[in-house]
């Protein structure tokens, strides 16, 4: 019976310290709010300091973040920043992961313009209801420092709470400058189709860098659409520049999507728009017209109006030097047929083409010299013209050391000189050029002075270097080609072969490639391999006289002779006519043992 008693006492006394405390925290509570409505009557009455004094002394009674909040409130209501950032900070030491009073802390040090201490807490809001006040901290401290530090979630949560293409372009712009373009360009799919871009360029010019092209057509239309709305550029200029840019990069995208037609749209499009049109725009037009006659006009257009633009003035002195070289190399036949006033088609066109030609070489030039003296470039075009195209090697020689005298130290020149002297078969000169203090040019150089001296292992290894620099790709993997086919290693000489077939531009020597994997496949009894790319080779250059050769031979009779005209010598294969001008290393050079 005493064992029960006791029992039944324990459970009313611990029931009863259960509701004693319930009540206790009530009672609190309770008391906390009087004391603060009491506060309240205090400060309707006007007596700030008492209120304040008030205030502090209730910050020891508040237990939960709201009261705190409740407090920093009033003190803020009574003009006293301080004691409400103490009131925030004492509540964050109790609750430090309390997410509304780190955005009230924040929000607060910005009105105090306390940037840098609003900014040090700010990114502790992100994924909070409060990630805003976050992101206009830290886009203020970036304002003020000048620099790039919010990070990109902040970007992209302005534009969630605001709608403002800004917040998201800026986030673009973070993960672009961060190497992160896919992310950056996938970005725009934020913004609702039905929502006009207000940066339209920007977000074509990620799409272009993803390879991306038809968002960049799409999105020209909102370009100059805000470009005409503001009617003059004084009244927008980004509205008109960006237009200016967003054309030319539509017509890049144009090219990148094979439409050379819509290419040269773009490129007239903003020749007729803007009277001040670059040079480069006629050099695009003039290099894919459709027509020789038409390129001339238009280079001719270009040179007027930059005569010192170079590669419109190395595109028409080399076109020149081409019609100077037909002319030169005409047939008697066709010399007897113009002396009766006779022209074939083929001679109709020929002159037809030639008398679109209304500037001479030598006045495009002269004046391209006389815009620009310091240019070097116009110099050696002059020298090219004159003693390279005509193969005039013997005056040649001479003149090229005139202007290395000239410019003993300007690599350009030594890099020229080396490929003329190498291209005319003159070894002596080209290795007694100092070297260029560039590492890829010099390897290649030292390649072609050990294939010449016989050291085919060592040549190798110098083209296997020049090979990581662009301009030498293409020429090392020519030479490489040819010494293992030298070496009679006809696995990597197929290799080498196949991979300049791939890197070429130009149709002639990508089948003159392919024809030497053909004839080493032949030589190998590989005849059904060898047919196959001879087919490759004459579809690509129909007059490549060697393929069509061999494969009527290996048609007949299923065999080749590997010493039938196959005699080794070498020789230096050149491309002098390239598009883009007679830069140093801009021509295939290429040892060839055939």
């Amino acid at each position: 019976m005493k064992r029960t008693k006791t029992k039944l006492f324990l459970i009313a006394s611990f029931l009863l310290c259960i509701l004693i405390a319930a009540c206790s925290k009530a009672d609190k509570n309770e008391l906390f709010q009087q004391k603060l409505n009491s506060i309240d009557s205090t400060i309707e009455d006007g007596n700030t300091q008492k209120a304040l004094k008030s205030l502090s002394a209730l910050r020891k009674k508040a237990r939960f973040p709201v009261q705190y909040l409740s407090i920093a409130k009033r003190e803020l209501q009574l003009h006293s920043p301080v004691q409400a950032l103490q009131s925030m900070q004492t509540g964050l030491k109790k609750h430090p992961d309390d997410p509304m009073l780190k955005a009230a802390l924040t929000h607060t040090l910005l009105q105090e313009d306390r940037i840098e201490d609003a900014a040090a807490i700010a990114e502790a809001l992100l994924g909070t209801s409060y990630a805003g006040i976050g992101t206009e901290a830290l886009i203020q401290a970036d304002k003020i420092k000048q620099t790039y530090r919010t990070p990109v979630p902040f970007w992209q949560e302005g534009f969630r709470l605001t709608g403002e293409h800004i917040f998201l372009e800026n986030a673009a712009a973070m993960l672009a400058h961060q190497g992160e373009i896919a992310q950056a360009a996938a970005l725009r799919s934020r913004i609702a189709k039905d929502e006009a871009l207000r940066s339209p360029y920007f977000w074509s010019c990620l799409a272009y860098d993803m390879g991306n092209f038809q968002p960049v057509l799409d999105d020209l239309v909102y370009s100059l659409a805000y470009a005409d709305m503001a009617g003059l550029p004084e009244h927008n200029p980004k509205a008109f520049e960006y237009a200016r840019r967003h054309l030319l990069l539509a017509a890049d995208a144009s090219a990148g999507l094979g439409d050379m037609d819509q290419a040269r749209g773009f490129w007239q499009m903003y020749v007729d728009r803007y009277a001040d049109s670059s040079s480069e725009v006629f050099y695009n037009l003039a290099m894919t017209a459709p027509t020789q006659e038409e390129k001339a006009e238009i280079l001719i257009d270009c040179i007027s109006q930059n005569p010192g633009y170079y590669p419109a003035v190395a595109q028409y002195v080399r076109a020149c030097s081409a019609i100077e070289a037909a002319h030169s190399q005409k047939n008697p036949l066709d010399e007897y047929l113009q002396s009766k006033d006779f022209y074939s088609l083929e001679m109709e066109k020929s002159l037809f083409v030639s008398s679109a030609f209304t500037l001479s070489a030598e006045e495009v030039l002269e004046s391209a010299m006389n815009a620009d003296k310091d240019d070097i470039r116009f110099e050696l075009e002059e020298f090219r013209y004159r003693y390279v195209q005509p193969k005039n090697y013997t005056r040649g020689n001479g003149e090229m050391w005139k202007i290395l005298e000239a410019h003993p130290h300007n690599p350009l020149v030594k890099a020229y000189a080396r490929w003329y002297f190498a291209s005319s078969g003159d070894f002596n000169a080209c290795f007694g050029i100092d070297k260029a203090d560039n590492h890829y040019e010099d390897a290649f150089y030292d390649g072609i002075r050990r294939a010449v001296q016989g050291y085919s292992t060592a040549a190798l290894k110098n083209f296997a270097e020049a090979e990581a620099e662009s301009r030498y790709r293409i020429p090392s993997a020519v030479d490489q080609a040819y010494i293992y086919d030298a070496r009679n290693e006809p696995d990597m000489a197929i290799k080498f072969f196949s991979r300049a077939a791939e890197l070429v531009p130009d149709k002639r020597t990508k089948s003159k490639m392919l024809y030497e994997s053909a004839r080493i496949y032949a030589e190998r009894n590989g005849i059904a391999e060898a047919i196959a790319l001879l087919n490759q080779s004459l579809k690509l250059d129909s007059e490549n006289h060697r393929a069509n050769v061999l494969r009527q031979k290996l048609i007949a009779d299923g065999s080749v002779n590997r010493n039938a005209g196959l005699d080794t010598f070498l020789r230096i294969e050149m491309n002098p006519d390239t598009n883009t001008g007679m830069e140093a290393g801009q021509n295939s050079t290429a040892i060839n043992p055939r």
